[in-house]
């Protein structure tokens, strides 16, 4: 068993970060985004599309979604021994798992809500995120032929 696995209990990670200076760390959203949409045999994961350099930019346009992101980044980084990216998938996930159940009032509810939210947009945004789903388009301009044909 880890020393994440034990430091799971809710005290443990309702700790807060008290620094706001520094920076977004690339590979910790990286990863974290790689556990929300993970690649399988029809899409690919997160970090193959670069949505974690999406992320940055847009972050970079708002003051506090960039603050919550380096927050939380730094709070991922002291759920374990070393940097979340550093992490095995299991405890990578079991941080995510509960970062979902977390209180939306606090960074690591808050960033596991906006995050995904804006880690989706920009995934799914991507032709390469949809190219492997057997998506048939709506024939256009006819309309799809009534049943009876």
């Amino acid at each position: 068993m880890s020393a994440l696995a034990a430091s799971l209990s809710p005290p443990a990670f309702a700790q807060q970060i008290a620094a706001t200076e520094g920076e977004i760390d690339a590979k910790t959203l990286a990863a974290y985004l790689d556990i929300l949409l993970p690649a399988d045999e029809h899409t690919p994961a997160a970090s193959a599309l670069g949505i974690e350099g999406d992320i940055i930019g847009f972050a970079r346009q708002l003051t506090q979604f960039n603050q919550l992101l380096v927050l939380g980044t730094q709070w991922l980084n002291q759920t374990g021994q070393g940097p979340f990216h550093a992490l095995s998938l299991s405890d990578q996930g079991r941080v995510v798992d509960w970062m979902r159940a977390a209180d939306r009032n606090f960074i690591p509810g808050r960033f596991f809500l906006l995050v995904r939210l804006t880690g989706v947009e920009f995934y799914y945004s991507r032709p390469e995120a949809v190219a492997g789903f057997d998506l048939n388009p709506a024939p256009q301009p006819a309309g799809y032929p009534p049943p009876w044909q």
